[in-house]
Order: structure tokens, then C-alpha cells, then sequence
């Protein structure tokens, strides 16, 4: 008798194995990537959280900017001047040579405390995907450093650490993305999606606070 053919059944077993390891590649990928998402979640809510603090105290952040140049005649300026070398390095508020000049990293962040609302709008268009390898390594140092001096418990300092602490952690993952994609180990287009917005993840967590507590509070009376 003649038996059917075996060769169908086994192209479409070859097939299927084909798929499932195709897939299991995608799975692996979809899998590393939330992963990744997932912890940049935590770092961003520090951020905001230190953000929203920070708006409330305003007055407060004025009087350390007028206060910080004299910090270097008490015992414990390190924590002070670690911080503000680590914003000014953040956002180049000073060129890379006169960064190690304590005085003058002091002087230039007491001017940018002095304007706190200014200063502000520079903590939350912070692109952590946007802070390249170089920075991170100046800064590990620095946020280490303010780590082991500590800060005024809930104060401003305690704040602008949190901030400085989950800014540098968010851009590590976003070069552990960037470095994945380049190795083949996240989908490029989605770590493309990541590493491109335009917008800070800290401005998108706000929005959308603001645009939840409307849903919650209801429209405006008119």
C-alpha cells in the first residue's frame, strides 16, 4: 500500500520550529525592553517627586543661592559643592575646564538658585536619553560623593540630591538601551522610540498628573 507522504508534515514541523525560535527572539526582546522601561518608571518618579518639592520652596532655594559662596568656610560644604558642580555639569553651566574650580562652581550655582523658576524649567526639559557617556562618568564620582556626606533631611538639598541621584540612574539605563540596540539586543525602532522623544520623562509623568487630577476634579465651573 502506498503511504502518504511524510515530507509536508515534516517542512511544516520545520516551519513551526522556525516560528517558535523567531518568536521566542521577539519575546526575549519585547522582554528586555519592558524591563528596561520598567525601571526608568522609578527614577522619573523621583525626579518629579523632588521637582514638585522643590516648586513649593522657592524662597528657600533663593536664600541656599544666596548663602552657597560662604559654605566653603563650614564643615560640611562637600555635600554643597559635590551637588552643584553635578548641575553644573548637567546642564553646562559652566565650560568643563573651570568645573574642578570650587569657588567658581559655587559662585555660578548661587546664580542659578537665584532664579529658581529659570532653574526649574532646566530640571524638567532634562532629557535623560540625551546625557551622553562622558557626563555619566564625571558624574557617578559626584552623586557617590553627595551619597556619603548626606543632605538636610526633606530640605532643598535633600531635593536637588533626589533629583541629581535619579537623573544620572535614568540616563544609565537609557545608554544601557542605546547600547543594547547597537548589540542587536532590543528592537531598534522601538529603542529609537525611547531614545528620540523630544520630551523629558519627567514633563510627560507631570502632564499627565495634571491631566488626571482634571478627570478627578471634574471640568472648571464657569
Amino acid at each position: 500500500a502506498n503511504h502518504p507522504s511524510q515530507e509536508p508534515f515534516a517542512m511544516g514541523n520545520t516551519l513551526l520550529a522556525t516560528q517558535k525560535i523567531a518568536c521566542g527572539h521577539t519575546d526575549r526582546l519585547h522582554i528586555r525592553q519592558n524591563l528596561l522601561c520598567d525601571r526608568l518608571s522609578q527614577p522619573t518618579a523621583e525626579m518629579v517627586d523632588a521637582f514638585i518639592f522643590l516648586q513649593d520652596h522657592k524662597a528657600d532655594m533663593r536664600h541656599i543661592g544666596e548663602t552657597l559662596t560662604q559654605q566653603s568656610q563650614r564643615r560640611h560644604a562637600t555635600k554643597e559643592l559635590m551637588l552643584a558642580t553635578c548641575f553644573c555639569i548637567f546642564f553646562e553651566y559652566l565650560p568643563i575646564a573651570e568645573s574642578g574650580d570650587a569657588a567658581r562652581v559655587l559662585e555660578t550655582f548661587s546664580g542659578v538658585l537665584s532664579r529658581p523658576d529659570d532653574f526649574l524649567e532646566d530640571l524638567m526639559k532634562l532629557r535623560a536619553q540625551g546625557v551622553p557617556k562622558d557626563k555619566i562618568f564625571r558624574l557617578q564620582p559626584l552623586i557617590h560623593e553627595v551619597d556619603i556626606n548626606g543632605t538636610d533631611s526633606r530640605g532643598v538639598l535633600d531635593s536637588l540630591s533626589a533629583f541629581a541621584r535619579a537623573a544620572l540612574e535614568s540616563a544609565q539605563i537609557y545608554s544601557e538601551i542605546r547600547d543594547a540596540a547597537e548589540a542587536g539586543q532590543l528592537d531598534r525602532q522601538q529603542a529609537a522610540n525611547l531614545l528620540d522623544s523630544l520630551e523629558s520623562d519627567q514633563r510627560r509623568m507631570v502632564s499627565a498628573m495634571d491631566t488626571g487630577q482634571q478627570v478627578v476634579d471634574g471640568p472648571a465651573s464657569p
